[in-house]
């Protein structure tokens, strides 16, 4: 279970930060076919990827705290 919650929190890391860099990724992928011209996310789009990138880097650190303290304590 320790061991699973260090990849996990590393996985999460990652789609965060990948999400930070890039926010309107996900907006190309999951939306941009179902509009007929080029569109572009809005900006209060955008903002809410940045936030939940951080929330997941933020998770996932806490995640990997709480992994390696069981595997080394526990």
């Amino acid at each position: 279970m320790d061991l699973v919650l260090v990849i996990l929190g590393l996985i999460l890391i990652g789609g965060g930060i990948m999400t930070r860099r890039n926010p309107g990724m996900g907006w190309r992928i999951n939306e941009s076919w179902k509009t007929e011209e080029e569109a572009e996310p809005s900006e209060s789009y955008l903002e809410l990827q940045q936030v939940r990138g951080f929330l997941a880097i933020v998770l996932g650190s806490i995640f990997i705290v709480i992994g390696l303290f069981m595997l080394l304590f526990l």
